[in-house]
């Protein structure tokens, strides 16, 4: 009975012993931009000794000493501070970019991106740097799944006709929404635009310059294609045909860094069509008047007399270069972001008198004026020349 007892009060006093070396640790979690609310603080190694910060970021637990904290929360890194000597902590966490790709803003809330799986594709910068292009619409062809992109044209800066919901209709334009930088630009079929493309019954407005001519490729960080109703709901009808979401580049905190991109190119037609030439066409023109099927004609009387004549192809088609040039500037601070760039392309047709040219600036300016306060301006200017076969060139 005694050494029963003895066995108690030791177990009593180690428990106490043990309970006495617990510390009491707090502190805050928060973002760059204030608290964060709902922040997991558990000591690492156990699934129950935890806390959740308040609306004030703040919390507060006791853990054994030289004890880990593991804080973690959805959207950013999670971060492990050992405790040492320590028992105050103002823990800033930073954001998980990685895992913030795999969220989508769809409408008025948020979805995992493998929910969209089959109503939303992705295209980044690498992806349309993957090609020489002259507009934009032209780097979805083959390239955006669900999604056809079908040159409108041969000519130097001709549009595509992009269909990202089907050809809905043979009445009206079916052309995607447009939406740059959260401004929209085009809207489908309804915005009465002049670039609108109309149908091949020639049904709304026909034209083969694009709505997106005017922006630089190189300014282009992603483009996400929309095709669910649910996905668009936020552009109501404008976005019946689809939505074609475009982000330009803007600038990073730290030193100005310059950047230089230049493209070379070479177009020509590779096939001809196989013609006579002058003395093959006497002689079969005489052979028809042998025939009875022409009447004969003294040019044609005597082939030997005849030389090649003049191949109209090559007289109309030419071998065409290509070349663009951008200058851009980005850096800033903390609180002031900038991304400014200047570009210029040349484009030559394969017809002889066929040429775009294209001359844009843009600026983009992101301030953090308060933490609750965000002013950001976001400027283009652009001028592009197309020359179609004549000396009359156009100007949009």
């Amino acid at each position: 009975m005694k050494s029963k007892l003895i066995t108690c009060l030791v177990l009593l006093c180690l428990g106490a012993s043990l309970y006495a070396q617990k510390v009491s640790v707090s502190g805050t979690v928060s973002d760059d931009m204030g608290p964060l609310i709902g922040a997991s603080v558990v000591e690492k190694g156990t699934t129950s000794n935890g806390a959740v910060t308040d609306l004030d970021g703040r919390f507060s637990l006791s853990v054994k000493p030289g004890a880990t904290l593991v804080v973690s929360i959805i959207g950013y890194s999670t971060q492990e501070i050992p405790i040492g000597s320590q028992t105050v902590f103002n823990i800033v966490l930073k954001e998980d970019a990685e895992f913030l790709e795999e969220v989508v803003v769809v409408g008025y809330g948020t979805m995992k991106k493998s929910d969209l799986a089959g109503a939303s594709v992705s295209m980044k910068e690498d992806a349309i740097k993957g090609s020489i292009i002259t507009n934009l619409d032209q780097s979805l062809q083959g390239r955006a799944a669900g999604v056809t992109a079908v040159q409108t044209s041969g000519a130097p800066g001709s549009s595509s006709s992009i269909r990202v919901r089907g050809q809905a209709t043979v009445n009206a334009n079916a052309e995607p929404l447009y939406v740059i930088d959260g401004v929209i630009v085009q809207g489908g079929g309804n915005s009465g635009s002049d670039f609108g493309l109309g149908d091949a019954l020639g049904n709304g407005k026909v034209s083969t310059i694009s709505p997106l001519s005017t922006i630089n490729p190189a300014d282009i960080v992603s483009m996400e294609i929309l095709k669910d109703a649910s996905a668009t709901a936020i552009y109501g009808a404008q976005g019946a045909n689809g939505v074609v979401l475009i982000t330009t580049k803007h600038g990073k905190a730290g030193e100005a860094k310059f950047s230089y991109d230049g493209m070379f190119a070479v177009s020509r037609q590779n096939r001809r069509i196989d013609m006579l030439n002058l003395r093959e066409f006497a002689e079969y023109y005489n052979d028809m008047v042998a025939l009875g099927e022409v009447s004969a004609n003294a040019l044609y009387a005597d082939p030997s007399i005849l030389g090649k004549g003049t191949n109209w192809q090559d007289e109309v088609f030419r071998t065409a270069l290509q070349h663009q040039h951008q200058i851009s500037a980005q850096g800033g601070t903390d609180k002031v972001q900038y991304y400014v760039s200047g570009s210029y392309m040349n484009q030559e047709g394969t017809i002889i008198g066929s040429n775009f040219d294209r001359l844009s600036f843009r600026t983009n300016l992101d301030a953090q004026l308060k933490k609750w306060f965000k002013l950001g301006v976001n400027a283009t200017y652009a001028v592009t020349t197309i020359t179609l076969s004549s000396p009359t060139a156009r100007k949009v």
